[in-house]
């Protein structure tokens, strides 16, 4: 609201916080800060989770209010649609040589659970990608290796020698460790998002 600094002082945080955070606020009232406190906290922890900023200037922090602290709401993450459930299951079945990549959005606890029962129970093998390594125990049987910033390694091979890839927590920011074709290996997206389709990404479920 006001300042006593001079103007050369002065920054544009949230401007400068904007491209690097999820969200960015400046609290202009004391009296909005436990709205905008929960809202912060709500998309740092929604998928996919990431950093969150919020700037108190010194006069805001000064004022006094009755506002009290809203409390956590109960949310959870979202779950497939039946009929993608029924069709993914359906290209499992049909498939002879089926391959399981593991990205960043498969590290949570839950997720990392329910993988490792699937790969146990049906003996796909998988590779994990940069920021997918540690989802599932890479001392498991089932392990093929880590597909990093190389290609043409015996990982890639196998990712090219599959009729059909598992997609487990696809992330734009790391390198894929395959591009589709048009007439290619079918693809299954799995994540809390639906797919980013490009030229070289466009899963059929």
């Amino acid at each position: 609201k006001k300042s006593k600094q001079g103007r050369f002082q002065i920054i544009d945080v949230c401007g400068m916080m904007d491209p690097i955070t999820k969200y960015t606020h400046q609290f202009a009232s004391a009296d909005n800060i436990p709205a905008r406190m929960r809202e912060a906290f709500r998309l740092a922890e929604e998928e996919k989770p990431g950093a969150v900023h919020l700037e108190l200037p010194e006069d805001i922090a000064a004022e006094q209010t009755d506002a009290l602290p809203i409390p956590r709401s109960l949310h959870r993450r979202p779950l497939a649609e039946h009929k993608a459930i029924e069709a993914a299951v359906e290209k499992l079945q049909n498939a002879r040589n089926p391959i399981l990549v593991i990205g960043a959005g498969a590290n949570r606890k839950m997720t990392a659970k329910v993988l490792k029962q699937l790969i146990d129970k049906t003996g796909i093998p998988f590779i994990t990608t940069q920021m997918g390594k540690g989802v599932v125990d890479e001392r498991h049987p089932r392990f093929l290796g880590n597909a990093a910033l190389s290609s043409g390694d015996f990982v890639h091979r196998a990712v090219e020698a599959a009729d059909l890839i598992v997609n487990i927590g696809h992330d734009v920011i790391e390198k894929p460790p395959f591009f589709m074709v048009r007439g290619g290996t079918e693809v299954i997206h799995i994540n809390f998002r639906s797919a980013e389709v490009d030229a070289v990404y466009f899963p059929q479920v």
